[in-house]
């Protein structure tokens, strides 16, 4: 098993972040720092001269820091964080405290190579072969596209070559790791049309046991290839097409979680402390018995035209891509003895209980017990046990979308400078959740399963949604003086969404005793909104649009510091939750409707559709350059108001587990952050930085005992400091070594923190009243990482000794606070690994 420590807060030294960006001997042998050329403004500009807060990565810093997915290089920029826990493209990015949301659309645009993805697994591929990557923070709807509320991450992959040219690399590493890449460009027709095609396969057997099947690769593995492809055509000198396709194929393990109870009724009543637990100090066991499994395929393809007009330059993209997603794994019932009765339940516990394996679940009653059969109803299970108990989940994420975007951009040397373009999208979206019996007999992968099946459906949430997007948008950049401009951008949405219930009128298996009807003992339905709808659930939908004006002001104050400032709205659209959401939850936990929430009375708020989001923000930064271009420092200030803000809720009772989304009525989010790079020596780059944040919920209808308390996933404070040392060894080898250390401040992961709430164990434990949540001991503890690279370069070579979390920091990776089950579902980070990279060039 695996133990959770404290982990030990370092004070963060008052520096400041970019990443490493690559220095250079001047004119005179003058050092300096190598001029950034980034895209933020979809055309070629020098970093310091981009009125945006802009992180640059670039293909040294990406080779060197070893980034090969996104959670490599966030924690490389200041105020942005990454929760990655439930499966592999499960991510929720933070940037500047707004939170790309599970279920809902995004809040950042992601564009590769130029094109808008869709594909909400796509941020969380593999990189390979990339050129640059680009974040960038505040809203950037008017330009990058829908939902970019947080800002957008640009990801520049390489273009093909006119001369042939080769690249194969690899790794070794601890916990089973191996990689292997390969890449190869050149002309098919010279000068004509150039090819690239790359490709990356890796697999790993992950940190963590399976301690009731003692085996090492089943918990958090994974084995991943991808294949890209381009092709570029140079039509005429004034004319090219660009033609991108991928594909990934991924299996992994899928929700990894343990839970720890916040109930400090039980730890009065039963005398045992981990009823109450800090969840930091959860000690972690994995014993399931379904396997965790997470399979997705991957496909896409895109065209971008740039043709080249007398007064403008014409940029054309279609794209196309396709999502199956499928993730099996243990379920939750146990906790309320749904599954208690059933042969395969009774007879697992007479095999595996607290008294014959008690390393699997742990100090007796502190706070889980399992007892044999006879003295049914008295255990505490917890979930993703080795009984068939607490049955299985499946669930089906699939979506398959084309886009297309359209725009004319002036002449970059004109006084006024202007943008102008159409965008459109339609998006077919499956999701699928279901919960069901586990009798020992396997498991069918589908949707359904009727009650003669070896693991029937009992409770399903099936839901097929389909958006049409359509957008106008457009910029105008004004000189006011030589060094003075004004910026002005907007952008029209509108979404047209349409939701379709897919679940079949039929009742559940009658195993689960929680969804029998407790006046006949009949199977109520599989899903609970047929109680309401008996003839069949009606097709929903909803419109939603937004203007989204920007105000950009820049100031070239002198030649080495500008000073900008911007005003912004952004805008994320509405959605819904999954058919039966509103009538479960309120059977479940609201005063009534009659059911066992009577006795909770949560007063919850969770209708079926949800709002759109609206933000509101402004920024002042400056960027600046000094000591000869050998130190750089740029930093910004920026506050962001957000309305009806997409709030993902885990819901988990006597039904199994229930994914909504939710809103915070008023927030807000205000911050400084700032970066730097200096140039120490010729062999000696420095580089750190530093992000600071205050938030505060201002109305929440939802949970209104929240108002005052911090945004979710909002750190106060997040920072790095690092080194890279480039020393010639000789000729053309080099000694390259780079040591990153990075430090993320305490963070919550519910609205509630402390404030107590009624649960779900006043239905089943006398007096039946009492039984409160307190999150007062659930936020994540602040903790920091280092990671050190040891290589040496040649000519067309490169060997790296490297190691991540070199001193095997234990920390949460998330915690998903459950109010009304009274505890939280907890997934551990990483630990310590360490390898050798390889790769040749050719």
């Amino acid at each position: 098993m695996q133990s959770m420590k404290k982990p030990l807060v370092q004070a963060l030294a008052a520096t400041l972040l970019l990443p490493a960006t690559q220095w250079v001997m001047a004119q005179g042998n003058n050092l300096a720092i190598e001029e950034v050329v980034v895209t933020a403004r979809k055309r070629s500009e020098n970093l310091q001269d981009v009125p945006i807060a802009i992180s640059a990565i670039d293909e040294d810093t990406i080779q060197r820091a070893g980034i090969q997915r996104a959670g490599d290089y966030v924690g490389l920029i200041p105020n942005v964080t990454l929760v990655n826990s439930a499966n592999v493209g499960d991510t929720q990015l933070s940037i500047r405290g707004i939170i790309s949301t599970r279920d809902a659309e995004s809040t950042f645009a992601y564009v590769v190579d130029g094109v808008l993805s869709t594909n909400p697994n796509s941020f969380n591929e593999e990189l390979f072969d990339v050129q640059q990557i680009e974040v960038l923070k505040g809203p950037q709807g008017a330009l990058y596209g829908r939902n970019a509320v947080a800002g957008a991450i640009l990801v520049t992959t390489k273009e093909p070559t006119n001369e042939f040219e080769g690249r194969v690399g690899g790794t070794v590493g601890n916990v089973g790791t191996l990689r292997g890449n390969a890449m190869f460009s050149g002309p098919i027709i010279k000068d004509k049309l150039l090819g690239r095609i790359a490709i990356s396969t890796s697999e790993t057997d992950g940190f963590y046991e399976n301690i009731f099947t003692n085996q090492d690769d089943v918990v958090d593995y994974m084995e991943d290839t991808s294949v890209r492809g381009r092709l570029k055509w140079n039509v005429t000198d004034n004319l090219t097409m660009d033609f991108r396709g991928g594909y990934s194929d991924v299996t992994a393990g899928a929700i990894n979680f343990n839970a720890g109870f916040a109930l400090p009724a039980f730890e009065a009543g039963f005398g045992a402390p981990n009823f109450n637990q800090d969840v930091n100090d959860v000690d972690f066991r994995f014993a399931f018995n379904t396997p965790g499994e997470n399979e997705q395929t991957t496909t896409d393809f895109a065209i971008k035209l740039d043709w080249a007009l007398d007064f403008a330059d014409l940029v054309a993209n279609v794209a196309y891509s396709n999502l199956e997603e499928s993730l099996l794994s243990d379920g939750t019932a146990a906790t309320f003895y749904g599954y208690e009765l059933t042969p395969s339940c009774q007879s697992g516990r007479g095999e595996l209980n607290s008294f014959t394996r008690p390393d699997l679940f742990g100090e007796f009653f502190n706070p889980f017990g399992v007892l044999p059969p006879g003295a049914d109803f008295q255990g505490v299970y917890g979930p993703y046990t080795p009984l068939t108990c607490d049955g299985y989940q499946y669930q089906e994420r699939n979506q398959e979308d084309v886009s297309l975007d359209v725009r004319l951009v002036g002449p970059e040397d004109d006084a006024i400078r202007w943008i102008g373009g159409a965008y459109y999208a339609d998006i077919e979206r499956e999701s699928l959740v279901g919960y069901g019996a586990d009798q020992g007999q396997g498991f069918l992968k589908q949707p359904y399963v009727d009650a003669t099946g070896p693991n029937p459906t009992d409770l399903l949430f099936w839901d097929e949604f389909n958006t049409e997007v359509y957008a106008l948008y457009g910029q105008l950049e004004f000189d006011l003086s030589d060094t003075m401009e004004l910026a002005f951008a907007l952008r029209y949405d509108r979404e047209e969404r349409e939701v379709t219930n897919k679940v079949p009128n039929v009742p559940n298996s009658g195993l689960n005793i929680n969804l029998l009807d407790p006046t006949t003992g009949a199977a109520l339905p599989i899903n609970p909104a047929f109680a309401s709808n008996p003839d069949g659930i009606p097709d929903r939908g909803a419109n939603f649009s937004q203007f989204q004006p920007k105000v950009t002001w820049n100031w070239a104050m002198t030649d080495d510091v500008n000073v900008y400032a911007s005003y912004g709205l952004g805008f994320r659209s509405g959605g819904f939750n999954a058919i039966g959401t509103e009538d479960l939850l309120n059977f479940w936990f609201n005063s009534g409707f009659g059911g066992p929430g009577e006795l909770v009375d949560a007063q919850l708020q969770v209708p079926d559709e949800y709002d759109k989001e609206v933000s509101t923000a402004f920024e002042v930064g400056f960027k600046s350059e000094w000591l000869d271009r050998r130190l750089r420092i740029n930093a910004a200030a920026f506050r962001t108001d957000v309305e009806d803000n997409q709030f993902f809720e885990f819901y988990a009772g006597p039904f199994g587990i229930l994914r909504t989304v939710t809103t915070i009525d008023e927030l807000y989010i205000q911050g400084v952050e700032a970066d730097f790079t200096f140039v120490a020596t010729e062999y000696l780059m420095l580089y750190g930085g530093i992000g600071l944040m205050d938030s505060e919920i201002q109305k929440n209808e939802h949970r209104p005992l929240s108002e005052g308390n911090d945004v979710p996933q909002a750190p106060d404070m997040t920072g790095n400091l690092g080194a890279e040392l480039s020393f010639p060894m000789g000729g053309s080898l080099q000694l390259v070594s780079r040591l990153d250390w990075q430090y993320t401040g305490e963070m919550w992961f519910h609205t509630l923190q402390g404030e107590e709430t009624p649960t779900i164990w006043n239905v089943f434990q006398p007096p039946n009243t009492g039984y409160n949540q307190n999150f007062s001991k659930s936020s994540r503890d602040a903790f920091s990482t280092i990671d050190l690279r040891v290589g040496l370069e040649g000519e067309n070579w490169a060997v790296t000794a490297w190691g991540r979390n070199i001193t095997d920091e234990e920390y949460l990776q998330e915690v998903i606070p459950t109010p009304e089950f009274g505890g939280s579902f907890l997934h551990p980070s990483a630990l310590r690994s360490y390898g050798v990279d390889f790769r040749y060039s050719f």
